[in-house]
């Protein structure tokens, strides 16, 4: 009795799937339009003409105009952390955004006269529309991107096809840098006067915050040399 099947056929042949791919990118498409958070993508206007490579950062580059975008999030919650930085909330999140949509909505960015195609590490983008009623005066929190990938085959490459990236990020560690806002409410106090954004540039130098017992309150009660600094002489 002969064999009636092809001896060559490969279900993941790509140049026989293309149908059965596009249909995966249609529904990764649909999934995250039907249950994807809308948020505000910062991107990091980085541009490697600029970096200073003793430092390994561009110290000037400031963040794009936010662009709305709408991405598929599964956000992991930790506890805050008391340590010797302070309070830490090192929240963990995953989302996934098809590769066409995020190439069409940043079209109008470029960085050195490349037009942004690609999410990447170093970019910001806040949970707005989730954030929007949070209790007091919170607002969506912000979360800057470690890891982009298109290849997890355990999750988004189904047939071989490369339709998402997947991304992953860790809760923003406020740094006021150009372009960027800090989350609401967020009113920690400050040991001293020189945290925060300084004075004289374009946008105001931040609130003081001190506390009773704080590090420069000691240091004033307790130095009282008047021909060296509060921390006294040596």
């Amino acid at each position: 009795m002969s064999n009636i099947f092809p001896t060559d056929l490969r279900y993941l042949n790509k140049g026989d799937n293309s149908n059965e791919r596009a249909n995966f990118s249609n529904w990764w498409k649909e999934e995250i339009d039907l249950f994807g958070v809308e948020v505000d993508y910062y991107t990091n206007m980085y541009a490697a003409s600029g970096a200073d490579n003793t430092y390994g950062e561009h110290p000037t580059a400031t963040f794009a105009d936010p662009v709305k975008l709408v991405m598929m999030a599964d956000l992991t919650q930790t506890a805050l952390v008391f340590s010797k930085f302070g309070l830490m909330g090192d929240d963990d999140l995953q989302a996934v955004i098809h590769i066409d949509t995020f190439k069409s909505s940043m079209s109008g960015i470029s960085v050195e006269n490349i037009v942004i195609t690609e999410p990447k590490a170093g970019d910001v983008f806040q949970l707005e529309e989730y954030g929007d009623d949070r209790p007091g005066e919170r607002n969506g929190k912000y979360f800057e991107i470690t890891e982009r990938l298109d290849e997890e085959i355990s999750q988004i490459n189904a047939l071989m096809g490369h339709y998402v990236w997947l991304i992953k990020a860790k809760r923003h560690d406020y740094s006021w840098e150009p372009g960027l806002s800090g989350e609401k409410s967020l009113s920690l106090v400050t040991d001293d006067n020189f945290t925060g954004r300084l004075s004289g540039g374009d946008t105001p130098k931040t609130v003081d915050k001190p506390y009773d017992g704080s590090a420069d309150e000691e240091a004033n009660d307790n130095f009282t040399n008047p021909y060296d600094d509060v921390y006294g002489d040596y």
